[in-house]
């Protein structure tokens, strides 16, 4: 079974110019809260480029990013920027968003991959996972059969352990966020027609499972999706690392 593998010059006098100048600016005591500071990523609602709104929350050391209007939560993996500034990831290894030492925040979207400057509009609660029953889960289960079908031409269907998930409300609600986030991963895979064409050949069912991280594979023609409900958010791949395991589950 595939395991994840997503997490995901400057000149010598210039370098001791800015550390030189940094040092003068910062080395009183007074300064401290400012170098604290550098990058310092404030949750909360922004909106970039005039259209994009979206919250941005803390989640221990990582980030929840959700674009309104969009059901997907997306975990966001912290990462030192230059210059003092910070860049949030991805799980499947892309940028989401630059933050600079200053505070500048910029966001990258596949409509706007040269970045869109955003800028912070209120605060923002932190998104709760879905609260599904197994019949509301099933039902959903045939929609995105169909949906893949009507879109993509994709005849799969999505199954798990239904009894396991019967008496567990956290580990039900994360299964199906989990299946929520494969369907949207396979049609982000399969715009192609050489994709569609390898996932319809390899791929008949997707089954949700239980396991210690997050994971994707092939057992014969079932592709076996897993997460960890304990996990929270963090604990279920994104539809963007989906995407990107089934290129090489099925080699595209």
């Amino acid at each position: 079974m595939l395991k994840r593998n997503w997490l995901i010059a400057a000149g010598i006098a210039l370098g001791l110019g800015l550390a030189l100048a940094a040092h003068a600016q910062y080395s009183e005591p007074d300064n401290q809260l400012s170098i604290d500071r550098l990058g310092y990523i404030q949750p909360g609602t922004y909106l970039a480029g005039d259209r994009v709104a979206f919250e941005l929350v803390n989640a221990g050391d990582n980030y929840l990013l959700r674009f309104r209007g969009a059901p997907e939560v997306f975990v966001l993996y912290a990462d030192h920027g230059s210059l003092g500034g910070r860049i949030l990831k991805f799980d499947s290894g892309e940028t989401a968003m630059n933050i600079a030492g200053w505070g500048g925040v910029t966001l990258y979207t596949d409509q706007a991959p040269q970045g869109l400057p955003a800028v912070r509009t209120g605060d923002a609660l932190p998104p709760q996972p879905p609260a599904v029953s197994t019949q509301d889960m099933q039902a959903a289960a045939s929609d995105e059969a169909e949906r893949l079908a009507y879109v993509r031409r994709i005849n799969v269907q999505f199954t798990t352990d239904w009894n396991a998930l019967s008496e567990n409300s956290l580990a039900r609600a994360f299964a199906f966020d989990t299946m929520e986030n494969a369907a949207r991963g396979i049609e982000r895979f399969s715009g192609g027609n050489a994709q569609r064409e390898a996932f319809a050949k390899r791929v008949s069912t997707v089954m949700i499972v239980q396991g210690s991280h997050p994971t994707l594979g092939l057992s014969g023609r079932t592709l076996m999706v897993s997460f960890n409900p304990g996990l929270g958010f963090a604990g279920r791949a994104s539809s963007r690392a989906i995407a990107r395991a089934l290129g090489n589950v099925l080699s595209h």
